[in-house]
């Protein structure tokens, strides 16, 4: 057994869920002191946090931190140019992009013990009035429909051994200006088998496309023969807004924000799942984990009134819950981001929320075949809580092999998927029928 499998065993066990639920109320709050000093400028950055002074150290940290920044995004810019524009070598560029995007991402850890010293809150918060929702199409079909499918851009591609590496660029339908990216491992297979499509959404601030190398593993599932497709959600990896950290867009406006990543996120997915069927005729799963599960099941239920061709065959739901809505009030990550009480505070109950419920929820049939859903639940999770997941199952009526409930919470059910990757498994099976 590796180190790797080993170390995943045993963080895979119920343990691990408070210290990681824990651990986000240190890290978030570094994270808002780290995109507070994006700029470099000493004044701006005490202003953001609403802070009196600045310590000598922590002045150095914040232009410490606008360099790091520059460099990154110059190793971005060197990208592009090697990936769509054929200049340079793009193993070379991404391996550079990749490590001062680590070395950038890595300074968030160096503003703990001042973000909790001085009480830093976990997100920028500007919570919107109840009577917002009155701003807000009252028809959910409406609200998501998809419209022109936009132009999609392949990188060149990177030749390994086992897989062929790209990515594909395009302008969100939502919002032009803002880039999505998307990287891709794409297996081989016999001449003229088809190549079935995996697109998988991560989770909340999860960020491995700025970290040094694979952490994920997924070359090696595409090794197995399928594609698979690695967007980055609104507001994460390279989509953040500055001033902001990667997660935080979700989270600043409760609960509308969540609304408005759920719309922008559904319409990119499908453009995707739109292009994986002009790559051939294999089957395409549309999945993800926590937040990603929750936009792929949200996109899911919301796209009747899409082209055939920007649906997906299969879906892949790593601990969600049939209640999105819900989430604001009903989820530990919530109360410790504090995004429970200043919703509260606008004047958000339940009932208001649960207006939110006919956009996201889960109240209705399978939006596909119940044989072409795969659903991971842990009894123990009270992020997406265990209760909404097995709801979901319950009126999906998921059938038994597709359907993995683990003795888990939120945290141990994802690092439970390295030493036991049963539910890709079955989703490869699926695609391959």
């Amino acid at each position: 057994m590796s180190k790797l499998n080993t170390l995943s065993r045993l963080f895979s066990k119920p343990w691990v869920d408070p210290l990681c639920l824990w651990g986000m109320g240190w890290i978030l709050p570094a994270a808002r002191c780290w995109a507070a000093a994006g700029s470099g400028d000493v004044a701006a950055f005490a202003h953001e946090l609403k802070l009196n002074d600045i310590p000598g150290p922590i002045a150095d940290r914040v232009r410490q931190t606008a360099g790091l920044r520059e460099l990154s995004q110059a190793a971005q810019e060197r990208w592009i140019g090697a990936a769509f524009e054929r200049r340079g070598d793009l193993a070379l560029a991404e391996a550079a992009r990749r490590s001062a995007a680590h070395d950038y991402l890595s300074q968030r850890f160096a503003y703990l013990w001042f973000a909790r010293r001085r009480h830093v809150a976990a997100s920028h918060l500007d919570v919107p009035l109840p009577s917002a929702l009155a701003g807000i199409d009252a028809d959910p079909d409406r609200l998501f429909a998809l419209g022109t499918l936009p132009t999609i851009e392949r990188s060149g591609i990177v030749e390994h051994p086992d897989v062929r590496e790209y990515w594909l660029r395009f302008p969100s339908p939502e919002a032009p200006a803002d880039i999505c990216w998307v990287h891709v491992y794409e297996g081989r297979r016999p001449d003229g088998m088809p190549l079935p499509s995996l697109i998988f959404g991560h989770g909340l601030a999860m960020e491995m496309e700025m970290m040094k190398g694979d952490m994920r593993g997924y070359r090696g599932l595409a090794a197995q023969g399928c594609r698979v497709l690695l967007p980055d959600a609104p507001g994460h990896n390279r989509r953040v807004a500055p001033g902001l950290y990667g997660g935080e867009s979700f989270m600043c406006r409760p609960p509308l924000s969540g609304l408005a990543h759920f719309q922008k996120a559904s319409r990119e997915l499908g453009a995707i799942v739109a292009w994986c069927r002009g790559e051939g005729n294999g089957r395409v799963a549309l999945g993800g984990i926590s937040l990603g599960a929750l936009t792929a099941q949200v996109a899911a239920t919301r796209m009747g009134s899409w082209p055939a061709e920007a649906r997906p065959d299969a879906l892949m739901l790593l601990t969600t819950t049939d209640a999105v809505s819900a989430l604001t009030f009903h989820s530990s990550l919530a109360a410790v981001t504090g995004l429970k009480a200043a919703a509260e505070a606008a004047g958000w109950d339940a009932a208001a929320v649960a207006g939110l419920g006919r956009y996201t929820d889960a109240t209705g049939p399978a939006p596909l075949d119940p044989d072409d859903i795969v659903l991971l639940i842990g009894r123990r999770d009270d992020v997406t809580p265990y209760d909404g997941g097995r709801r979901l199952a319950e009126k999906w009526r998921i059938p038994p092999e597709n359907l993995f409930v683990r003795d888990q919470g939120h945290f141990s059910a994802a690092i439970g998927l390295g030493p036991d990757p049963a539910p890709f498994s079955r989703i490869l099976a699926l695609l391959n029928r």
